[in-house]
Protein backbone atom coordinates (compact mmCIF):
# COMPACT_ATOMS: atom_id res chain seq x y z
CA UNK A 1 0.00 0.00 0.00
CA UNK A 2 2.78 2.42 0.94
CA UNK A 3 4.64 1.64 -2.27
CA UNK A 4 1.57 2.51 -4.31
CA UNK A 5 1.12 5.86 -2.57
CA UNK A 6 4.81 6.71 -3.01
CA UNK A 7 4.63 5.76 -6.69
CA UNK A 8 1.60 8.00 -7.26
CA UNK A 9 3.32 10.91 -5.53
CA UNK A 10 6.46 10.42 -7.63
CA UNK A 11 4.47 10.38 -10.86
CA UNK A 12 2.68 13.61 -9.88
CA UNK A 13 5.98 15.29 -9.05
CA UNK A 14 7.53 14.16 -12.33
CA UNK A 15 4.56 15.58 -14.27
CA UNK A 16 4.72 18.87 -12.37
CA UNK A 17 8.22 19.58 -13.66
CA UNK A 18 7.59 18.78 -17.32
CA UNK A 19 6.80 21.61 -19.68
CA UNK A 20 3.13 20.68 -19.96
CA UNK A 21 2.86 20.37 -16.21
CA UNK A 22 4.47 23.73 -15.58
CA UNK A 23 2.39 25.51 -18.21
CA UNK A 24 -0.89 24.02 -17.01
CA UNK A 25 -0.04 24.78 -13.37
CA UNK A 26 0.38 28.49 -14.12
CA UNK A 27 -2.44 28.72 -16.71
CA UNK A 28 -0.05 29.65 -19.50
CA UNK A 29 -1.39 29.97 -23.03
CA UNK A 30 -0.76 27.18 -25.53
CA UNK A 31 2.69 28.10 -26.88
CA UNK A 32 2.10 26.28 -30.15
CA UNK A 33 -0.59 28.82 -31.05
CA UNK A 34 1.24 31.98 -29.95
CA UNK A 35 4.26 33.87 -31.19
CA UNK A 36 7.36 34.37 -29.07
CA UNK A 37 6.47 38.04 -28.66
CA UNK A 38 2.99 37.19 -27.32
CA UNK A 39 4.43 34.60 -24.94
CA UNK A 40 7.03 37.02 -23.58
CA UNK A 41 4.26 39.57 -22.93
CA UNK A 42 2.22 36.97 -21.04
CA UNK A 43 5.30 35.99 -19.05
CA UNK A 44 6.06 39.59 -18.03
CA UNK A 45 2.49 40.03 -16.76
CA UNK A 46 2.48 36.77 -14.77
CA UNK A 47 6.10 36.40 -13.62
CA UNK A 48 5.22 37.51 -10.07
CA UNK A 49 2.88 34.49 -9.67
CA UNK A 50 5.66 32.01 -10.51
CA UNK A 51 8.25 31.05 -7.86
CA UNK A 52 11.77 32.31 -8.61
CA UNK A 53 13.26 28.85 -8.97
CA UNK A 54 10.78 27.99 -11.76
CA UNK A 55 10.67 31.30 -13.66
CA UNK A 56 13.46 30.40 -16.09
CA UNK A 57 11.98 26.95 -16.72
CA UNK A 58 8.54 28.34 -17.52
CA UNK A 59 9.95 30.95 -19.92
CA UNK A 60 12.12 28.33 -21.59
CA UNK A 61 9.15 25.99 -22.06
CA UNK A 62 7.10 28.78 -23.58
CA UNK A 63 9.78 29.88 -26.04
CA UNK A 64 10.89 26.36 -26.99
CA UNK A 65 7.35 25.48 -28.07
CA UNK A 66 6.42 28.83 -29.63
CA UNK A 67 4.74 28.68 -33.03
CA UNK A 68 7.31 30.95 -34.68
CA UNK A 69 10.45 29.51 -33.06
CA UNK A 70 12.90 28.84 -35.91
CA UNK A 71 14.68 26.15 -33.87
CA UNK A 72 11.51 24.12 -33.36
CA UNK A 73 11.46 20.84 -35.23
CA UNK A 74 8.84 20.79 -37.93
CA UNK A 75 7.17 17.80 -39.51
CA UNK A 76 6.69 17.83 -43.29
CA UNK A 77 3.10 18.37 -44.27
CA UNK A 78 2.06 20.40 -41.24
Amino acid sequence: MKKTVVLIICINLAFAFTCKGLLSKYDAPNPEQKTMKQLKRWYKKHVNKIPEYLQDDVLECLIDNAADNPNKETIAGE
